[in-house]
C-alpha cells in the first residue's frame, strides 16, 4: 500500500519494513511518522493524540480492506 504524506510531498510504499508511529512534541504537537531504517518520515500533524490514533485507525482499515493507496488527512478533516 502507497500512504502519501499531508503536505503531499513524500510517497512511501508501506511494507512488513515500516513502522507508523505517534509521538507528541513536548509543545504539545502530535506528530505521525513512518520509520524505515535509520530514517523518519513525517506524514501528519494532528491537534491531538487522539485525532492521530484515528487517522492510524483508519490506515489499518484501508490495509485491511485491500486498497492500494491513502492519503493522510488533514487535522480538519478528522473528527474529535
Amino acid at each position: 500500500m502507497l500512504i502519501r504524506s499531508q503536505d503531499k510531498e513524500t510517497l512511501i510504499n508501506f511494507n512488513n519494513s515500516i513502522v507508523v508511529n505517534i509521538m507528541v512534541d513536548i509543545g504539545g504537537v502530535t506528530k505521525m511518522f513512518c520509520s524505515y531504517s535509520c530514517d523518519d518520515y513525517v506524514i501528519g500533524h494532528y491537534s491531538s493524540k487522539e485525532k492521530a490514533m484515528k487517522v492510524l485507525d483508519m490506515i489499518q482499515e484501508a490495509y485491511v480492506n485491500g486498497h492500494i493507496d491513502y492519503q493522510i488527512p488533514a487535522d480538519s478533516e478528522v473528527g474529535e
